[in-house]
C-alpha cells in the first residue's frame, strides 16, 4: 500500500468543501496548551495553524468562530480504540466511520487503534487489512499499534519493516488470553528488545492469564457462571503481579514500556515507583476505570453487569481516586478509552458462561467530558493539566508532538473549542457510538465541544456533527520519540557504565574432571555396606550413621538422631543394659518428706 497517497488530507475533499471550510479564524477564547493559557486569536488555512495571537490579519473570505468565554484546546488523541477488532468469535460494533464519527462528536480528532494480528498470521497482511478498512472510513486522522501474538524470525522481520517503511513506532504484548495472544516472558523480552533497537515504544496488556484461566475454570466448577465471574476471576493481584514482571523484563531489555489500561490502583504504583527508580515507563487509566467502579457487575440486570465487562475489569470504588491522585501528580501519563464495544446480542454470547462474554466498552465519544466532569470540576486537575492528560502527552510519547497534541504555529488544524460552563447528560439513546449500552448512562457532565475542527475542516459545528467518511488520514508515527528515547538513552550509557569486566590474574589451578568425580562417585556407592554384592553387619552400617562431634563438654548432642535407613542403630554393638538406676525420676522421688 502506498502510504503517500493518504498524506493529504484535505485535498481529498471536493473543492466545494475545501473552499467553504479551509480558512477558519477562531476569535475571543482563551488558548490552553499543556503548559501554559493565554488569549489569544487562532487563524487556521489549508488544515494548519497559521497564526494565534490577538489583532490577527487574515485574508477575505473566513469563516469567523465566535469563542467568546470558551477554551480553546488542542483535540483529544485517544491512544487506545479498537475499531471493528475480531474478537471471541465476532467483531466490535464500532468500524472505523461510526468510532472516528463518535470520537469527533466529543472532541477527539484522532485516534490510534490496534492492527489485531492473530496467532499464526502476518504483521503485514494486517497492517494491510486494518488499512483498507480505515482508510475509506475514517473521519480524523488515525494511526496504529500493532499486536505482537508471536515471536520469531519472520515476526523480527516483519517488526523492522514496519517501523521503517510503514510508520509504525508501537508493539502490543499480551500477558493474558492463552492461544490467541499470550506471549511468554522470554517472547515478551524478545519483543522489548526488538523494541529496543528499532527506537520503538513496547505496549503490554498486563494480567496473569493462566491464573486468571484456572480461576475462570473453578468459578464455572462451582456454579458461578454470571458477569460478576469475570470480576471474580481477574483478582486484582494478577493485575499488580503482571504488571511489576512486565517493567522488569522492560528494564532488562532497556526498552520503553507503556502499560495499557492501568485499572488497578497498586499496579499503578507499581509503575510510579519504576519511574522513581528512573525506569521509562508510563502508564494509560482509561476514562471507565476513572469513573466507574465493579458494583456494576452485582447488578441484578444481565445485560447491565455483562456491559460493563472488560479486562482488566473494574476495580472497588477506592481505585477511583487513587488513579486520579497519580493521573494529576503525573505517575500515570495518558488517558484513553480501550472503546471496544457489542452490542445486546454479541454480549450475549455469554449468557450461560461468563468465559464467553465479549469484553470491551464505549468511550471514544464521552472521554472528554467524563475526565472534564471527574478531574477538572472536581479540582484534581487543572485544563493544562487536562490537556496533557487527553492530548499532548499521548502525542509526545508516540513522536506525533508538535504536529499533534498543541495550538501552535505549524501545528495540524485539529482543535476543540470547549464550553466548559455549560452540562450534557450522556445516554445511549442521544450518543453517536454504534452500540444500545453506555457505561457512564446518567451521568452529567460540564464540557462540551461547541466546535469541532479536524485537519482545518470544521466537523462539528455549534455542537451539530458534520463529517465526511474517509476525509481522515493515517498519520505515520516516527521511530524513536525524543520524549521517550532523550532519556532512555542517556539512562542507558549510564546503565552501561556500571557493567565492565574486573582486570584480574587468570586462574591457574585445578579444575574439578566432572567425569571422572561422577565415577568415582559410582564406585564408592557400590562399596557402601548394603550395596548390591556389598557387605557389612551392623558395626559396618554404624559408620555410616552421620554424626555432629561432641559437644565442648564431650557429650553427645542430644538432638542428634541415631536413625540410619538400614535399620541399624549405631549402638548396636553395645551390650544392652538391665536396667537405669534413676535418682530423681519424672515426677519426684518416692520417698521423702514433703516439706
Amino acid at each position: 500500500m502506498n502510504d503517500a497517497k493518504v498524506q493529504i488530507g484535505v485535498n481529498k475533499l471536493g473543492h466545494h468543501v475545501q473552499s467553504s471550510q479551509n480558512r477558519l479564524l477562531i476569535k475571543g477564547g482563551k488558548v490552553v496548551n499543556d503548559d501554559g493559557i493565554q488569549e489569544a486569536d487562532v487563524y487556521v488555512e489549508g488544515g494548519v495553524i497559521k497564526q494565534v495571537g490577538t489583532g490577527l490579519l487574515t485574508p477575505g473570505g473566513v469563516r469567523v468562530i465566535d469563542a467568546a468565554g470558551m477554551l480553546i484546546m488542542p483535540g483529544g488523541i485517544d491512544p487506545h480504540t479498537h475499531m471493528q477488532m475480531p474478537f471471541m468469535g465476532t467483531h466490535s460494533a464500532d468500524d472505523f466511520y461510526t468510532g472516528t464519527r463518535a470520537a469527533l462528536a466529543g472532541g477527539t480528532t484522532m485516534i490510534i487503534d490496534f492492527v489485531a494480528c492473530p496467532r499464526g498470521d502476518s504483521l503485514m497482511d494486517w497492517y494491510n487489512k486494518y488499512r483498507t478498512w480505515a482508510d475509506e472510513k475514517v473521519c480524523c486522522d488515525y494511526g496504529l499499534h500493532v499486536i505482537v501474538p508471536q515471536w520469531g524470525d519472520k515476526t523480527a522481520n516483519e517488526m523492522a519493516t514496519l517501523v521503517k517503511e510503514k510508520g509504525i513506532n508501537s508493539f502490543k504484548c499480551f500477558m493474558a488470553y492463552r492461544n490467541v495472544f499470550l506471549l511468554e516472558d522470554d517472547e515478551m523480552l524478545n519483543v522489548f528488545q526488538a523494541c529496543r533497537k528499532l527506537g520503538a515504544v513496547a505496549q503490554v496488556h498486563a494480567e496473569n492469564g493462566k491464573i486468571i484461566e484456572r480461576k475462570a475454570e473453578q468459578l464455572v466448577a462451582d456454579g458461578i457462571r454470571g458477569p460478576e465471574g469475570h470480576s471474580y476471576s481477574r483478582p486484582e493481584a494478577m493485575e499488580i503481579e503482571a504488571t511489576t514482571r512486565a517493567l522488569a523484563i522492560a528494564d532488562e531489555a532497556n526498552c520503553p514500556l507503556y502499560v495499557v489500561h492501568v485499572m488497578s490502583a497498586e499496579a499503578g504504583e507499581a509503575i510510579s515507583k519504576a519511574r522513581r527508580r528512573g525506569q521509562v515507563c508510563y502508564g494509560e487509566p482509561i476514562a471507565a476505570g476513572l469513573a466507574c467502579d465493579n458494583s456494576s457487575y452485582q447488578h441484578t440486570c444481565w445485560r447491565h453487569a455483562a456491559g460493563h465487562v472488560l479486562s482488566p475489569p473494574l476495580r472497588d470504588p477506592s481505585t477511583k481516586e487513587r488513579l486520579w491522585r497519580m493521573l494529576a501528580t503525573g505517575e500515570l501519563t495518558c488517558t484513553g478509552t480501550d472503546h471496544c464495544v457489542f452490542k445486546a446480542d454479541q454480549k450475549a454470547l455469554g449468557k450461560d458462561d461468563f468465559r464467553r462474554i465479549p469484553n470491551g466498552v464505549n468511550g471514544v465519544e464521552d472521554r472528554m467530558s467524563v475526565l472534564w466532569e471527574k478531574g477538572v470540576e472536581t479540582g484534581i486537575l487543572d485544563p493544562c493539566q487536562f490537556v496533557a492528560a487527553t492530548s499532548t502527552n499521548a502525542a509526545k510519547v508516540f513522536n506525533l508532538y508538535p504536529q499533534k497534541g498543541r495550538i501552535a504555529v505549524g501545528s495540524d488544524a485539529d482543535i476543540v473549542v470547549w464550553n466548559a460552563k455549560e452540562t450534557r447528560t450522556i445516554s445511549a439513546k442521544t450518543h453517536h457510538q454504534n452500540v444500545d449500552f453506555n457505561i457512564f448512562e446518567g451521568m452529567v457532565c460540564h464540557g462540551i465541544a461547541e466546535f469541532v475542527i479536524s485537519g482545518g475542516r470544521l466537523v462539528v459545528d455549534e455542537r451539530q456533527l458534520k463529517v465526511t467518511q474517509g476525509a481522515g488520514r493515517f498519520v505515520p508515527m516516527p521511530a524513536f520519540p525524543p520524549y521517550v528515547y532523550n532519556r532512555l538513552e542517556k539512562r542507558e550509557a549510564a546503565k552501561s557504565a556500571g557493567t565492565v569486566a574486573v582486570a584480574r590474574d587468570a586462574y591457574d589451578g585445578p579444575v574439578i574432571d566432572l567425569k571422572a568425580e561422577q565415577e568415582r562417585q559410582k564406585a564408592a556407592a557400590k562399596e557402601q555396606p548394603g550395596a548390591a554384592g556389598g557387605g557389612g553387619g551392623p558395626e559396618a552400617a554404624a559408620e555410616n550413621v552421620f554424626h555432629r562431634p561432641p559437644t565442648r563438654g564431650g557429650g553427645r548432642h542430644m538432638q542428634e538422631s541415631s536413625f540410619s535407613l538400614s535399620g541399624a542403630q549405631f549402638d548396636d554393638t553395645k551390650p544392652a543394659r538391665s536396667g537405669i538406676r534413676t535418682h530423681q525420676p519424672p515426677g519426684g522421688a518416692s520417698s521423702g518428706s514433703l516439706w
